[in-house]
């Protein structure tokens, strides 16, 4: 009789169950990296946001919209647009211009994820699981 090659059925769950193991391990982490990666996007947002800001008051004496810094050359179209890296970008414009304030707010999982504001003290504060406003805690350096 011809003994039949190929693996057990034994042999084929044990290689089931390992990596089973090792993607419940891995998934969270490629959560958390992906989370870190969108966060950081978001602060880069803000920053290029406040660098226009400060760009389009030296010319023209006021803080401007997202619609107003876009034509300016200092935003690119997906942030312009308000929506970049899975967060929105919004700006307020305070006491007719003179001030102004944005926040980044995530669009996944709000209420896990961080949120993030900056006004003209071009300090960016951060909340997480809630809108972040000139109170919350500057980002770490």
């Amino acid at each position: 009789m011809k003994r039949e090659r190929g693996f057990s059925l034994i042999e084929i769950l044990i290689v089931v169950t390992v990596l089973g193991v090792i993607a419940a391990i891995a998934i969270p982490g490629l959560r958390r990296a992906r989370q870190s990666a969108h966060s950081a996007a978001a602060v880069q947002g803000l920053r290029t946001i406040t660098t226009a800001q400060i760009l389009y008051r030296e010319k023209y004496r006021i803080y401007g919209t997202l619609a107003q810094l876009a034509p300016e050359g200092t935003l690119d179209p997906a942030l312009a647009s308000g929506d970049k890296s899975r967060y929105f970008f919004t700006i307020a414009l305070l006491s007719g211009g003179a001030n102004f304030n944005s926040n980044a707010t995530p669009q996944e999982e709000p209420a896990r994820m961080k949120h993030f504001f900056v006004d003209d003290t071009c300090v960016i504060r951060f909340n997480e699981g809630a809108p972040a406003d000139a109170s919350s805690p500057p980002i770490p350096k």
